[in-house]
């Protein structure tokens, strides 16, 4: 009885009140929760992209020196990953045995010893464990977000971001990281909700630090917290305030500027390549997607009732505008996924646009060749996978590959188009009700 006390207790605090009062609803979370687990689980030994690799690579580079700055890009992702990867390696066999793999610093040789080691499988379940518990984390936070006192639509929120296609492929098939910067902007996002202004800029500043993507939602945070003139410059102060301390870290420890750095990476580029230039080979030029995200955040600041609805409505209008209009690589289309999924209850139109844009996606991938098809099998049979012709020079003997997939990215451009389009129709009435309940 003791156990089930204490169990029921812990359930209680990890799911939101509503759930957990509503056995029909709760029983229903115990379900989607556990096939969801199943199907991480199912996809966590198998597959995963070259730069899981290389993160854990930093991190035992880290271990190994002892140098904790050993990558000034990612400094606090890089920390992260090296106490992680420091606990396996002194209590798990099969990472200590590999770590010399993870030192070796011929990037093809290390993927391919990686890849035929016998315990690649026990390994990169581990290796995947952390985004794991950051996705359970961001699983229960997201219930509470929004929907108070309505444990049904609770439950399709979490129903939407267990089973959604785009947060299995990216943690557990491609492997990436995007996701421990994204259960921090959630933290925020969660203070923001509960007008405890001052911490939510605190910590997406550290959600910036971690991962640029953030600073995206820093104005219209800003917009939606601030009350006075003062709160403009404060909270914007306090919102930058990780990116500052990261680039005087950076400098006082490798006399190098990581923001000056970040603006000459290809990944800063991806917002300025596509332009429209007003004078054919002058200086002259309009930057898309600046020219569109000042629209998007200059149309939230003109709205006089900001509801936190509304906020997280433009959190994924921004991200969509990024992922629609600028070049990305296949993880950042994650970080669209926490407001949509909110986003679905009201819209159930948008869900399977999502599973849309996840197909078109799977067809994207060509862009990036066999780094992101091929060689993601390469753990079940890297000899086969490695030396297999790849879909590329399939696709050249019958159509130009390039063209082939820009079709299809033109198609997800118009997908990710209308979708905007239909989150302003949501905002629209998201303001009408709440003029209504007003006026009542």
């Amino acid at each position: 009885m003791k156990i089930k006390s204490f169990f029921e207790r812990v359930v209680s605090i990890i799911v939101t009140k509503e759930i957990f009062e509503d056995k029909k609803s709760l029983k229903a979370l115990y379900k989607y929760f556990l096939i969801g687990i199943l199907i991480r689980f199912i996809f966590m030994p198998f597959f995963f992209q070259r730069d899981l690799l290389s993160t854990y690579q930093r991190a035992a580079e880290t271990i190994a020196t002892g140098n904790f700055m050993y990558d000034f890009q990612q400094l606090l992702t890089n920390i992260i990953h090296t106490s992680y990867l420091f606990i396996l390696k002194s209590i798990v066999p099969a990472v200590n045995e590999i770590f010399p793999v993870l030192l070796e610093k011929d990037t093809l040789t290390s993927w391919m010893a990686f890849n035929s080691t016998y315990n690649v499988f026990t390994v990169l379940t581990l290796f995947k464990v952390l985004y794991l518990i950051f996705d359970l984390a961001c699983m229960f936070l997201i219930l509470r977000l929004t929907f108070d006192n309505d444990s049904r639509k609770k439950l399709e929120v979490f129903k939407f971001w267990v089973f959604n296609p785009v947060v299995i492929f990216v943690l557990y098939i491609f492997a990436r990281h995007d996701i421990i910067a994204i259960f921090v902007t959630l933290i925020a996002l969660l203070l923001a909700k509960n007008d405890r202004k001052y911490w939510s800029l605190f910590v997406l500043a550290i959600g910036i630090a971690l991962r640029f993507f953030p600073i995206m939602i820093l104005p219209v945070l800003v917009f939606y917290l601030a009350r006075t003139k003062k709160d403009y410059i404060t909270l914007s102060l306090i919102g930058v305030s990780g990116l500052v301390g990261i680039e005087l870290l950076s400098y006082f420890c490798f006399s190098k500027s990581l923001i000056i750095t970040l603006l000459g990476t290809e990944h800063f580029d991806f917002l300025l390549s596509p332009k429209l230039d007003l004078v054919t080979g002058s200086h002259s030029s309009i930057f898309i997607f600046i020219a569109v995200y000042t629209i998007i955040v200059l149309s939230f600041l003109h709205i006089e009732n900001k509801s936190f609805d509304i906020l997280l409505n433009y959190g994924a209008i921004i991200f969509l505008a990024y992922i629609g209009i600028c070049y990305f690589h296949p993880q950042y289309m994650l970080w669209a996924i926490p407001f949509l999924v909110i986003l679905f209850v009201r819209r159930k139109s948008l869900l399977y646009y999502n599973w849309f844009q996840f197909g078109l996606l799977m067809i994207m991938l060509i862009y990036w060749g066999d780094l992101v098809t091929k060689f993601t099998l390469a753990p079940i049979d890297h000899k086969y996978f490695v030396y297999s012709t790849g879909i590329i020079p399939f696709i050249n003997r019958f159509y130009d590959s390039s063209k082939f997939v820009n079709i299809f990215r033109s198609i997800f451009t118009g997908v990710c188009i209308w979708m905007i389009y239909l989150i302003h129709q949501d905002n629209k009435d998201l303001i009408n009700s709440g003029i209504s309940r007003n006026l009542k």
